[in-house]
């Protein structure tokens, strides 16, 4: 199959209006492995478009020479609705304007719906298995009822990932290290991706009860297996959140080299024939989420940071204040643990009680550790 590029419609949500999907299709449907990716699920953060603008000229490049070897499918930006919420010239992509809700949860479980499909059909080949329960998957989004256009997104986005052997959603944060997420039950199966990335930071989570899109492919996988305990059901995607930095770093000095990096995961993955060459070396230990803090100001006021992103902090270190210019006090922000400082909003000016930075302890993971994450 030749690259193939397809419009989805999301339907009218208002008279006059309607928005859609662009989608991306390389190799041939069914192959195997089936790699899925999309960026900008919410939608003001841009780096992951112009990083799958620069993978998508490469996989063009591999699809003329024939070296799709097994199905990729690409969603440029994943959160059309989301990209036309603006006001006054700012971005608000990120929470639906008419419902207040994050555009990164609420996405169907699909666990029951898919069990009541397998039972009766599960047996000793895990592959198999696998293949049942993907085709179970398919069966329930198609007879999944969706009205308001937010809730025909994340079916359709579902609908075009939940059988992939790899998910890939691309991510930012207002300023960062490039940072994954991974669901323990992926781990240390991912690994590559960490590294191959060059991930400065890994935050290994149970998944998140309010089911964001990572956790819609890992947590049904790990629901029918412990519903299924008599017959091997292996997770069947192998799905990550990639953080690419902050809002702002979608230069192509940065953006490029995290395209030509997930390429090279692909090849190394067997989606795309040739030599990804060496597996880079780690350049972090995984981390428990459970340690990961995020602080709130502990006044309103302009925050000033004393260390940088990338640096080591101590417990009890003042690494910040908050200046109120009324009085001049500066009130400090105390680290509760020792860890890295590897997020920051990229507003300097917070109210009392605003989230403002997140630190990664230093409280390796281990396996079964980390609680449910709720964040």
């Amino acid at each position: 199959m030749a690259h193939q590029v397809e419009t989805l419609a999301l339907g009218s949500p208002s008279l006059g209006t309607e928005r859609t999907l662009t989608v991306h299709r390389f190799g041939h449907r069914g192959a195997r492995p089936k790699a899925y990716l999309h960026a900008a699920l919410h939608a003001a953060e841009l780096p992951g478009i112009v990083v799958l603008e620069h993978l998508l000229g490469r996989l063009e490049a591999a699809d003329a020479e024939g070296r799709i070897a097994g199905e990729i499918v690409v969603v440029p930006f994943a959160n059309p609705i989301g990209l036309a919420q603006q006001i006054m010239m700012e971005s608000q992509g990120r929470y639906d304007l008419a419902t207040g809700r994050n555009y990164n949860r609420g996405f169907p479980n699909l666990t029951d719906a898919v069990a009541e499909r397998v039972t009766g059909k599960l047996g000793d080949d895990a592959q198999a298995n696998v293949a049942t329960v993907r085709q179970a998957m398919g069966q329930a989004l198609e007879a999944l009822a969706a009205a308001r256009e937010p809730e025909v997104l994340k079916r359709e986005l579902l609908r075009l990932s939940h059988d992939a052997d790899i998910v890939l959603d691309l991510h930012s944060a207002w300023e960062a290290l490039l940072h994954l997420f991974v669901t323990d039950v992926n781990w240390p199966h991912a690994e590559d991706l960490t590294r191959q990335m060059r991930a400065e930071v890994v935050l290994i989570d149970r998944g998140n009860t309010m089911m964001t899109f990572k956790s819609a492919h890992a947590l049904v996988w790990r629901a029918l297996a412990e519903r299924f305990a008599d017959v091997p059901i292996p997770p069947g995607a192998m799905a990550a959140v990639v953080e690419l930095r902050g809002q702002r770093d979608v230069d192509d000095y940065l953006t490029r080299p995290d395209a030509d990096n997930l390429y090279r995961f692909l090849q190394r993955r067997g989606v795309i024939a040739g030599d990804p060459g060496p597996l880079p070396e780690a350049l972090t230990e995984p981390r428990a989420i459970r340690g990961l803090k995020r602080l709130m100001a502990p006044a309103g006021g302009i925050v000033v940071y004393h260390r940088d992103l990338g640096d080591h902090v101590m417990a009890d270190e003042a690494f910040c204040h908050v200046i109120d210019p009324q009085t001049r006090r500066r009130t400090a922000v105390i680290a509760p643990q020792s860890g890295l400082l590897y997020a920051r909003r990229s507003h300097r000016f917070a109210r009392a009680g605003q989230y403002i930075c997140a630190i990664a302890s230093d409280t390796p993971f281990q396996a079964a550790s980390p609680p449910i994450e709720r964040s």
